[in-house]
């Protein structure tokens, strides 16, 4: 049984090689990422770092396919008040699914987030690793939070040892 299971296995990457690529660059991705950078592109604009130079943030990529993300701007203070919790919620995004790969392609399908509204959504990023570098990009699309305008957002994370 063993042996079928290998062969058929094998089959399964030889007439499908993305298959293989995909689960080995699943594994390389696997661990704890810290953030180093955020870069918000406007079409037409200078970047910009949308919570500063040195915003926090965590990327945990668990074995069994799930990620999730937090972010926030440095320097945070302790809310005391409601408009200062509602404060805080724009100065944060956090969110986690399951993710697949295809090629330079990773797409997690959102099951929870701080933001409803992508939550339920499938989001599309390009990736591709650099030693202890993992450069995630947006493709350009239409902004969340600047109607009419459109944007690529470019994270840079480095692996925790």
């Amino acid at each position: 049984m063993i042996r079928l299971f290998a062969f058929a296995l094998a089959a399964c990457c030889y007439f499908n090689p993305g298959f293989a690529r995909a689960e080995e660059a699943a594994k390389q991705l696997v661990g704890t990422w810290k953030l180093d950078s955020w870069q918000v592109q406007y079409v037409g604009e200078d970047a910009r770092e949308p919570f500063g130079a040195k915003p926090n943030g965590r990327l945990i990529i668990a074995p069994d396919g799930y990620w999730t993300v937090m972010i926030t701007k440095a320097n945070r203070k302790p809310a005391t008040n409601n408009a200062e919790r509602a404060s805080l919620l724009k100065s944060m995004l956090a969110y986690s699914g399951k993710f697949t790969i295809d090629g330079d392609k990773i797409t997690t399908g959102v099951d929870l987030s701080w933001n409803e509204v992508n939550s339920g959504k499938n989001q599309s990023r390009f990736f591709k690793m650099e030693g202890d570098k993992l450069v995630i990009r947006t493709p350009e699309q239409a902004s969340v939070l600047t109607p009419g305008k459109r944007v690529v957002s470019t994270f840079t994370w480095e692996r925790e040892h």
